[in-house]
């Protein structure tokens, strides 16, 4: 996994490194720089003209130094120092005396017009007070300059944690950063002025991470591959397990189909779709593969034995897509939640009818996964849209806690949280997927993942992000313009790679 940071934990990276590891600051100030300098070396020549624009605190000795790489590598590089009655940190001092002696040319005034490349490195991680003054002024002239823009660490005037604006802030074509990512960098604003984000290593050993114990963390594309649950020759479709999808209403045949057939996609032995008498043609004609269990909506004792049916044949069920929030669909959602004792995905219209009886929910005997988007989490905690988005971390760790659940909280960076442990954020993904039924693709690829044994929070977890990854296969294929839900799933990642059991 790959650890997100906030401006704390990377402090405490950075602390731990440097006095209990002890190596020291200004080596990892002097491969901060260098990689700078490389980001610039693989986009420019020696003939481009490079203005780096500092502040006097450790982010400033970053720059500094990379000034001073460039000019000793052939460079013409200028380095802006801003004005600072305080002085500077004893490492931004050290720098700026070498960098002098080295003679780094030094600009009296910060003007970016004719220079091919703008660096900023005026504040770092730690700032948290809204920039004013000169500060305020020079960020504004050099985020309008018309040569490339770099990011040193972060953008200057971005919360490193929540990603706000502090006043004003940087905006950059590229960030360049170090060690981890920052969590700013991925959310709000902040990913909007960061531009393209490349994380290097610097150093820091995995000790110094571990001691901060980082609260986020995201998986990388290498680590995926061997996530996923194992075929095996000798086996055959009871080896894979047996989902119910309980979904779909009268007017809403599709929601149940994309979930079924995300779920058989994953590797499911057998997908039964349990649904509205009325969608049952559709459903045998569009996913003959599914075996179907049928309702007469309109009659309650029908209805009892249907659900009782489809819980006694599944391992893993999703509840919700499409469902409604008639009367009828809350005595399904009522019966599922008294009843089974399976792993279970609840999505959508259930999630809508349990903000209504969230007593229903907290004596669940299942383990349950909810997959709420900010508006079912509002309608189900009470808390507002804003309050939400402010913290999405906290929103999904607190109902996490409150039904022993595992959250997946949906947005343009979806949240992963079982309360406890760290907690992932997805990076997959683009703004193609917002569209109709994107959230049962969703459902039903966490359910399949879960038929293969894997645990509810790993499934929410692995699942958001092959979401993701098929959403972006999509894209490349369709564009995200007029992206639809059966997109994703012709592009769910195959999993022909995966380990098979060895028979030898």
């Amino acid at each position: 996994m790959d650890y997100i940071v906030d401006a704390k934990e990377m402090e405490a990276i950075d602390a731990y490194t440097i006095d209990t590891i002890g190596i020291p600051q200004a080596v990892l100030m002097e491969r901060a720089a260098l990689s700078v300098v490389t980001a610039i070396e693989e986009r420019f020549g020696k003939d481009a003209r490079i203005l780096v624009v500092t502040g006097s605190g450790n982010n400033g000795g970053d720059g500094v130094a990379a000034a001073r790489i460039l000019t000793q590598r052939g460079y013409d590089a200028e380095l802006f120092v801003i004005p600072s009655s305080h002085g500077g940190s004893a490492a931004f001092e050290k720098q700026l005396a070498i960098a002098k002696a080295c003679g780094v040319k030094m600009a009296a005034t910060c003007d970016p017009a004719g220079f091919d490349v703008v660096c900023d490195a005026i504040f770092g991680t730690g700032l948290s007070r809204e920039v004013t003054g000169v500060y305020a002024d020079v960020i504004k002239k050099i985020s309008t300059a018309k040569g490339f823009r770099i990011a040193v660490d972060i953008p200057s005037g971005i919360d490193a944690g929540t990603g706000d604006v502090l006043g004003t802030a940087f905006c950059a074509d590229l960030t360049v950063t170090f060690g981890y990512r920052k969590k700013g960098l991925l959310l709000s604003e902040g990913e909007k002025h960061a531009g393209e984000v490349s994380v290097f290593d610097i150093g820091f050993p995995g000790q110094a991470a571990e001691h901060a114990a980082p609260r986020f963390f995201t998986y990388r594309a290498d680590e995926v591959e061997r996530m996923l649950p194992v075929r095996r020759r000798n086996s055959n479709k009871g080896s894979y397990g047996k989902a119910a999808i309980i979904a779909g209403s009268p007017d809403m045949a599709g929601a149940a189909l994309l979930s079924g057939e995300a779920c058989y996609r994953m590797g499911t032995g057998l997908v039964m779709i349990c649904t509205s008498a009325v969608n049952r043609e559709i459903v045998q004609t569009k996913l003959p593969e599914a075996v179907l269990c049928s309702y007469d909506h309109e009659d309650p004792a029908g209805i009892s034995g249907a659900i009782d049916r489809a819980l006694s044949f599944a391992d893993v069920c999703v509840l919700g897509p499409g469902l409604s929030t008639k009367e009828f669909a809350e005595q399904i959602v009522r019966q599922v939640l008294e009843s089974y004792e399976g792993k279970l995905v609840i999505d959508a219209d259930a999630i809508n009818i349990l903000s209504k009886h969230r007593d229903w929910l907290s004596g669940a005997k299942a383990e349950i996964i909810l997959t709420p988007h900010i508006k079912e989490m509002s309608r189900l905690t009470g808390l507002s849209v804003d309050e939400i988005k402010k913290d999405m971390f906290r929103a999904a760790g607190d109902c996490a806690n409150t039904y022993k659940c595992v959250t997946v909280l949906k947005d343009y960076r979806t949240v992963v949280s079982d309360g406890n442990s760290p907690s992932y954020m997805n990076l997959t993904g683009n703004d193609g997927m917002a569209t109709g039924g994107s959230g049962d693709v969703l459902t039903g690829v966490i359910a399949g993942l879960l038929a293969g044994g894997l645990s509810t929070k790993e499934a929410a977890e692995l699942g958001v992000y092959l979401h993701g990854e098929a959403g972006d296969a999509a894209a490349g294929s369709t564009g995200r313009y007029g992206m639809l839900a059966g997109d994703m799933i012709k592009n769910l990642r195959r999993i022909s790679g995966q380990t098979n059991e060895n028979l030898s």
